[in-house]
């Protein structure tokens, strides 16, 4: 977007260069030969006042006189009666001129001088003045496209913005930080992208609610009538008949807590954003990148895959998660950090072990964020402050 916003004003600055170009150009031509006429008419003026005062002396009128007077590139006639006409060539004049030659006739007394130019002399002297011209447009170009870069990148700046936030939304993240711009368009879509967050947060706390709700109003009762049949089915003096029914009815109160607990965990791993998935691997690698980049190049940083590089997730809450231990890393301890990911068919463990920690800083147990979002997710998270690790365990969505 910016290099088209760039070439944009470029090409708005050419139109423009390009139209006052060529109307300056016509008006340059006119300019010069009408200068051309003027000097031209000057320089007649003054050699027949010459002439006159030459023959008011009684002094011949030769060529050879009057050859300083001419100028280069021009060819000088001097006209008086009784007397033969005196034509004189300057150096350089071309005798095949054309329709666009200057011509000039003065006459003082009985002296008139006449003045031949030819159009290329006007025509090189025009091409001087518009290669000024041009250097002109060119750096007016110049400036016209630094200027568009300048704009370009202050427009594009918001919408980028938009876009690396749509792309965190999209993996499932929703800390996003849209740009704040007083374009209508910008602010629309960062309106609308923060509401696509906020139902993004509301949903996964819904969803986790939702799983402790229903494993607490169904699997709680099924245990209890397990039980129950359990201790019905274990007396003496229960009828063969009856203890056959509680047998069937605890098998059936089994298969109905299973059916529960597959449905809770196909729900705990559903994907949260359906087609962001990546592999463990390109995400623990990420991950890794995203920590070199943010922690000093002192730092030693590790990633490895333990276990199930294949295995696919929603990248965006574990980046979202894993940001939150990297502030607290990059706060709280100063030594190598080593990240270790494992995954499985129903959940994935990440253990990061961080340097030493200073000892007036706060450890592990004090990053209450991590631990909170890590409940949201519906994992587990612990840590073990002498070693300086964290443990998290997550479902796989």
């Amino acid at each position: 977007m910016r290099a088209r916003l760039t070439l944009a004003f470029v090409c708005f600055a050419l139109v423009i260069a390009s139209v006052v170009g060529s109307t300056r150009s016509a008006a340059i031509n006119d300019l010069v030969r009408g200068a051309q006429l003027d000097q031209g008419a000057s320089t007649a003026r003054v050699i027949a006042t010459l002439v006159e005062d030459l023959n008011d002396n009684g002094s011949p009128i030769t060529s050879d006189r009057l050859a300083a007077f001419v100028p280069d590139g021009v060819e000088l006639t001097v006209e008086r009666p009784d007397v033969a006409t005196v034509t004189i060539a300057g150096t350089g004049f071309d005798p095949e001129v054309g329709e666009d030659a200057v011509r000039v006739r003065e006459t003082v007394g009985s002296t008139t001088v006449g003045l031949l130019e030819g159009e290329e002399v006007v025509a090189d002297r025009a091409r001087q003045e518009q290669r000024e011209l041009l250097a002109l447009m060119v750096l007016m170009v110049m400036v016209a496209a630094l200027a568009g870069f300048a704009v370009a990148t202050g427009l594009t700046r918001p919408f980028q913005q938009l876009a690396r936030s749509a792309a965190a939304l999209g993996r499932g993240r929703y800390d996003i930080d849209p740009p704040t711009s007083r374009i209508p368009e910008v602010a629309s879509l960062a309106a609308s992208l923060e509401a696509g967050a906020a139902q993004l947060q509301d949903s996964m706390h819904r969803d986790r609610e939702f799983l402790q709700h229903t494993s607490h109003v169904l699997r709680t009762p099924l245990t209890g009538m397990r039980l129950e049949l359990e201790e019905l089915n274990l007396r003496s003096d229960l009828d063969e008949e009856v203890r056959r029914t509680t047998e069937r009815c605890l098998l059936d109160v089994q298969r109905l807590d299973a059916t529960v607990g597959e449905l809770l965990e196909f729900a705990r791993g559903r994907q949260v954003v359906v087609g962001a998935e990546v592999t463990l691997v390109a995400l623990g690698h990420h991950i890794a990148q995203r920590w070199r980049d943010r922690l000093p190049e002192s730092r030693e940083i590790k990633a490895f895959v333990d276990i199930g590089p294949d295995v696919t997730l929603t990248p965006g809450p574990v980046e979202q998660l894993l940001d939150t231990v990297l502030r607290d890393v990059s706060e709280h301890a100063t030594g190598p950090v080593t990240l270790r990911f494992s995954g499985w068919e129903k959940h994935i463990r990440i253990l990061v072990q961080g340097g030493p920690s200073r000892p007036d800083e706060v450890a592990w147990t004090e990053s209450r964020k991590a631990r909170t979002q890590v409940e949201i997710l519906g994992g587990r998270c612990s840590d073990d402050p002498t070693k300086d690790e964290l443990d998290i365990l997550l479902p796989r969505r």
